[in-house]
């Protein structure tokens, strides 16, 4: 039943024209201090790693939901806004169960842009870029998650990586793009989103349609 009210989600989303679908969305554990910290010194963005899902196809109660995520660090360069972020080490993006030791879906996340938006501690900054090879481990076969069903039915699949880091001020800046120019160092909170690109998203419609149609068949 699940998997069906998943890839009826899927259904009524790609009907939708121009949207690139949220397949997953998370966020940091809201008590945990500091969600994301710059260390001023090296240039390095680094993330508190108590993230969660929060959501999966839109919804709060698929299997997907409440799994751990893992995201890699970055060396912030450039200035005055624009920024380019390159991972530090691994590029691995893992999602696990809550106590990171079985693990269903890994990725890698590429480099990307990064832009500031709004000049005092209220404005954020947007991060976008992409996450390729993708696998679905077996355990995340057997979850029971539409969303990771859905990703398991595409021969290539990948997503759209989206990360707003909310802004804060220090004694020294008064703003995201003055922290990083400054060389000064910050924390403060931020919420992120895997999409499903938009010409994937256009074919979601056949993909669902099949997939209710095979078990239609199986339940006659």
């Amino acid at each position: 039943m699940k998997k069906i009210l998943g890839f009826t989600v899927l259904l009524i989303l790609a009907a939708t024209p121009c949207w690139a679908m949220p397949l997953v969305e998370f966020s940091p554990d809201p008590s945990t201090a500091g969600n994301w910290s710059y260390n001023g010194a090296i240039g390095v963005l680094s993330f508190d790693q108590d993230i969660a899902v929060d959501k999966a196809i839109s919804s709060t109660s698929d299997a997907f939901v409440n799994a751990h995520v893992y995201l890699p660090s970055f060396y912030v360069s450039g200035d005055s806004g624009t920024y380019a972020l390159t991972t530090l080490g691994s590029s691995d993006v893992r999602f696990t169960d809550s106590t990171g030791t079985v693990t269903y879906m890994t990725g890698s996340l590429g480099d990307g842009d990064l832009h500031t938006i709004g000049t005092v501690a209220a404005g954020y900054s947007h991060f976008q870029s992409d996450i390729t090879n993708i696998q679905i481990t077996p355990e995340g076969q057997a979850l029971g998650s539409g969303a990771l069903d859905f990703l398991s039915y595409l021969s290539s699949p990948s997503l759209d990586f989206d990360m707003s880091l909310q802004g804060g001020s220090g004694s020294n800046y008064h703003s995201f793009a003055a922290m990083i120019d400054g060389g000064f160092s910050g924390t403060s909170g931020f919420s992120g989103s895997m999409s499903v690109p938009e010409p994937t998203t256009l074919a979601l419609l056949g993909i669902g349609s099949l997939a209710l149609a095979r078990r239609r068949r199986r339940t006659s």
